[in-house]
């Protein structure tokens, strides 16, 4: 057939046709591996015991099928006899086609596989801290793997990679300079998660801050006040100051002073210190030490310095102990005919004569 052997713009019809053929016959390719994939390699890979043959899967399917159409593409152009610089443009084309289709894979394959392995690991942990990490740094991960397509792209396309490179060391030094306090809050954040002076939930005293962590960010901490409000303080603060965690108290300190009055006798006074010890002592919520002294003759009455810890298994329970401890020393203080003292004073009149 002369047609087919007819030249048009330097190459003869039948290539224009085989290589419209190959660019056809990528696309049908493409179209069966992903109906196969879809419809028989799916539903054998999800009767394994592993779900990475899943994930893997799942991550390869649009790439191979993009890999199927450019490699039709790129037969078919080979068909022709094109001019040097478009040749050129289309084995670049192609190679930036390649890198972009295993950049695609490397990124849903990890943060696929993060979702599938990472996740449930740190769900199982008591502390939520590793769990704020996962969404950084999936955001991390796709950020490298796009860098470094991007530079495996430039290097094949005959940049110098190097010189391109030590550019970005410069630029990036010039960016950590001039974002310092981002860059401290993110190394304090870091320092918090992995040190742990405390977790969410905590309830912690920072400076003239005090309240319930609720969230642990890689820049910030968000604490509700007992006000609830709402404090956002940056890590390189927290790291800097004294930071006292109230729930890592194993107990409670009770320390306070029981005045009773001037005219209770000596035997009395011993009295008052039984029943403190015992009301102390039998209490299910009080721990040791108990320290109970009378320790001094005050303005208005004689003071029992009363010291005792409560077991710390939340404030509302510390709260009762002592609203319970409070009442029967109350009770059996009346029971005895023992007078707590109130601010009061005496005078003395002298009549001369």
């Amino acid at each position: 057939m002369e047609i087919l052997n007819a030249v048009y713009f330097g190459n003869p019809l039948k290539n224009y046709l085989l290589c419209i053929l190959s660019i056809l016959f990528g696309i049908f390719l493409g179209r069966v591996l992903h109906y196969v994939i879809k419809n028989y390699i799916k539903a054998m890979v999800s009767r394994t015991k592993t779900k990475l043959d899943d994930i893997f899967l799942y991550a390869i399917d649009e790439p191979l099928v993009i890999l199927a159409v450019i490699s039709g593409i790129w037969i078919g152009f080979s068909f022709l006899e094109l001019p040097e610089n478009i040749s050129i443009l289309i084995n670049e084309g192609v190679v930036v086609a390649v890198t972009l289709c295993v950049i695609l894979f490397l990124i849903k394959f990890v943060d696929d596989f993060i979702l599938e392995y990472v996740v449930p690991l740190t769900e199982k942990t008591e502390s939520k801290l590793d769990d704020q990490l996962i969404p950084p740094l999936r955001k991390f991960l796709k950020i490298l793997i796009v860098v470094f397509g991007f530079v495996v792209i430039l290097d094949n396309l005959g940049y110098d990679v190097t010189t391109l490179l030590a550019g970005l060391g410069i630029g990036g030094l010039a960016v950590a300079l001039a974002s310092k306090d981002t860059l401290e809050n993110l190394i304090a954040g870091i320092l918090i998660i992995v040190d742990k002076p405390f977790t969410i939930g905590d309830w912690i005293k920072v400076s003239d801050y005090e309240g319930i962590v609720e969230e642990i960010g890689i820049r910030s901490t968000r604490i509700r006040t007992f006000g609830d409000s709402l404090i956002t303080i940056p890590n390189a603060s927290l790291s800097t100051n004294v930071i006292e965690n109230f729930s890592a108290m194993r107990k409670r300190r009770v320390l306070t002073t029981i005045g009773i009055t001037y005219d209770t006798p000596a035997d009395k006074i011993k009295k008052a210190e039984e029943i403190l010890k015992d009301i102390l002592k039998n209490h299910p919520a009080v721990v040791e030490p108990i320290r109970i002294h009378f320790v001094e003759y005050g303005d208005w009455s004689l003071n029992l310095r009363v010291e005792y810890f409560i077991k710390n298994l939340g404030f509302d329970y510390y709260l009762n102990a002592l609203n319970e401890i409070n009442l029967k020393i109350k009770e059996e203080f009346e029971k005895e005919g023992i007078e707590m003292a109130f601010p009061t004073q005496t005078v003395y009149l002298r009549r001369d004569n």
